[in-house]
C-alpha cells in the first residue's frame, strides 16, 4: 500500500468527540486502535474522555504514550536532548528573522490587494507582492528543512539503541492495531514524536484518524495561523515540513474562530499565498475522508476552503 492509498480521515476540533465517533464507525476495528495524545504534553495520560468515545462505538484502545517515551529517552540519552535543544535554538533564531521580514511583506501585500485605482489595473503589482511572500516562505521552508536534516545526520536517531528498543515495542503494538488515532495539541511536539519513533513508516497499512494539531502534522507543510492571538495581531507563518502523508491540502483547524474570514484581503492573501494547496477549513463538524487517493466530505456538512477571490467556498474534491 502506498501513502496515497492509505485511508485517512481528518477532523477539526473535538469538544465532545462527536465527529470522532462518526469517523470510527467508518473503520473496521476488529483489533484495538493505537492512540497518540503526545500533543497534550504532560496531560498525555488524561485520555479517559477520548477512550470513552472510542469504546462507545465498540472499539478498544491502546495509548502509545509517545510523550512519556520521549521524556524517558531524554533522561537516559542526554546527548539526544542536548542536540535537539541546539537544533531548536537554531530554528528559533531563524524563525525570528523570518517573522520580522514576513510582517513587512504581508502588510505591503494586503495594502496592494485592498488598493483600488480607477485609471489603471494593479493586477501585476498584486501578484508581485504576493509572490514576494511566497519566495520568503520557500526560502524559510528550505532552510528549516536543511537544519532538521543536518541534525538528523548527526543524531542518527533511528539507530540509537534506546530509540530502537522503543520502536520495537511500538511496532508490536501497531501490528495488533486496526488504526492510528492522532489527537490535537501542540503540533510541533506531535510532529517531532511521530518522527522520532517512525510511527508512519511502521504502519503503512493502517488507516489514520487525526484531528486539529494531529491533522496539521500530517500535511506536507505546517502553517501556524491566528489573526488575533492573545498577545496581539498575528500573521500566518510557515513552521516547517510536516509528515507529508498528503501533499494537496493545508488543514486549518478551527479557522472560523482563528481567522477573520470576513476580511476579504486577508482571506485572498492566505489562499493565493498557499495556492499550491487547498486551504481547508476544519470546524467541529468537518469530516474529510481519503479513500484510494480521493477526498470526500462525510456527514451533513460539506468541507470548505479559502478561495482566491477572498471568500470561503465549497471544497473542490
Amino acid at each position: 500500500m502506498t501513502d496515497d492509498q492509505r485511508k485517512i480521515i481528518l477532523l477539526g476540533p473535538q469538544p465532545n468527540y462527536a465527529t470522532l465517533k462518526t469517523a470510527m464507525k467508518r473503520i473496521d476495528c476488529d483489533k484495538p486502535v493505537a492512540l497518540i495524545t503526545a500533543g497534550w504534553e504532560t496531560d498525555e495520560p488524561e485520555d479517559s474522555e477520548v477512550k470513552q468515545a472510542i469504546t462507545s462505538v465498540g472499539a478498544d484502545c491502546v495509548n502509545l504514550k509517545l510523550f512519556a517515551r520521549t521524556e524517558q529517552l531524554f533522561a537516559d540519552d542526554p546527548e539526544l536532548i542536548q542536540t535537539l535543544q541546539a537544533r531548536q535554538d537554531e530554528l528559533r533564531h531563524l524563525r525570528n528573522a523570518y517573522k520580522e521580514r514576513l510582517q513587512y511583506l504581508l502588510k505591503a501585500a494586503r495594502q496592494t490587494i485592498r488598493r483600488q485605482e480607477t485609471l489603471i489595473t494593479l493586477r501585476a503589482e498584486r501578484e508581485s507582492a504576493i509572490d514576494m511572500v511566497r519566495q520568503l516562505d520557500r526560502q524559510y521552508f528550505v532552510r528549516t528543512s536543511q537544519i532538521v536534516d543536518d541534525y538528523e545526520l548527526r543524531l542518527q536517531t533511528a539507530g540509537r539503541p534506546l530509540v530502537v528498543e522503543h520502536r520495537r515495542e511500538i511496532f508490536e503494538i501497531l501490528k495488533g492495531s486496526s488504526a492510528i488515532l492522532i489527537s490535537g495539541g501542540h503540533v510541533a511536539i506531535i510532529l517531532n514524536r511521530l518522527k522520532i519513533f517512525g510511527i508512519l513508516e511502521a504502519s503503512k497499512d493502517l488507516p489514520i484518524v487525526a484531528w486539529s494539531g494531529g491533522t496539521m502534522a500530517l500535511a506536507d507543510q505546517v502553517v501556524f495561523f491566528h489573526d488575533a492571538p492573545p498577545q496581539g495581531k498575528g500573521d500566518p507563518e510557515v513552521l516547517r515540513a510536516g509528515i507529508g502523508v498528503f501533499q494537496d491540502l493545508l488543514p486549518l483547524p478551527d479557522a472560523t474562530t482563528r481567522l477573520n474570514l470576513s476580511d476579504q484581503a486577508r482571506v485572498e492573501l492566505f489562499a493565493r499565498r498557499f495556492d499550491r494547496f487547498r486551504c481547508v477549513v476544519f470546524d467541529e463538524q468537518t469530516i474529510l475522508e481519503r479513500c484510494d487517493g480521493v477526498w470526500s466530505s462525510v456527514g451533513m456538512k460539506s468541507a470548505t476552503q479559502l478561495g482566491n477571490a477572498g471568500s470561503v467556498v465549497g471544497m473542490n474534491v
